[in-house]
């Protein structure tokens, strides 16, 4: 069994709250409590605290409530990761917002990619760098298919030369490389400069992109 999906010890807890009768209607909303009560367990303790048992005392049900909506421990800690991706996308548009040359846009979403990873480290570590799933596959997908798109505009322009895809898993290993880099040290082990670093980065990412010969 994957460490990550096994049910590490946990202190003790305060007794569960108690919880009225479900009715029509409360498993949308039992589901959502569920994932919140994780994701304060994980922002607060790390992912060790983040086990069944413990998001069933948070929320005050039975285990078997859990797992008629989460079937694993990888399940829900997955969902947990997946609802911040959601601001990935918002980054990097703002990143880019009103620019009409599309090598800064890259630039820009490049650098918006690596200070959403630094901001949000644990769910980066555990969705893009933990088991293979099909929450991983999800999000390597759309990250790429969003840089891709940057990418293939200024293959267009002129400004990148090459195939669109290959520049752009060249992008994507510099922009990973840099944050998976940062994310296994201590945060007093980073530099003081974070949205420096991500700028730097970008640059390098992306001028070194411009620098590839086509082959």
């Amino acid at each position: 069994m994957d460490p990550i999906d096994s049910e590490p010890s946990t202190p003790p807890v305060a007794a569960p709250r108690r919880r009225r009768r479900a009715q029509r209607g409360d498993g949308a909303r039992l589901r959502s409590e569920l994932v919140e009560a994780a994701e304060r367990l994980l922002d607060k303790a790390g992912e060790d605290a983040v086990t069944i048992r413990a998001v069933a005392q948070a929320v005050g049900v039975s285990l078997p409530a859990v797992y008629l909506h989460f079937g694993s421990r990888l399940e829900l800690l997955h969902t947990v990761c997946l609802r911040v991706w959601g601001e990935l996308g918002d980054w990097m548009g703002d990143g880019d917002a009103g620019s009409h040359d599309p090598f800064n846009a890259l630039h820009q979403r490049s650098v918006a990619y690596v200070r959403f990873g630094l901001a949000h480290p644990v769910r980066y570590r555990l969705v893009m760098t933990g088991p293979a799933t099909a929450a991983s596959g999800q999000v390597a997908s759309e990250c790429f298919r969003f840089l891709r798109g940057t990418v293939q505009q200024c293959v267009e322009t002129g400004v990148l030369r090459g195939d669109a895809t290959a520049l752009t898993r060249a992008i994507a290993a510099a922009l990973h490389g840099a944050v998976t880099l940062l994310i296994f040290q201590p945060p007093e082990s980073w530099p003081e400069d974070v949205d420096g670093f991500a700028r730097d980065i970008a640059t390098l990412a992306t001028q070194g992109a411009a620098a590839i010969e086509p082959r």
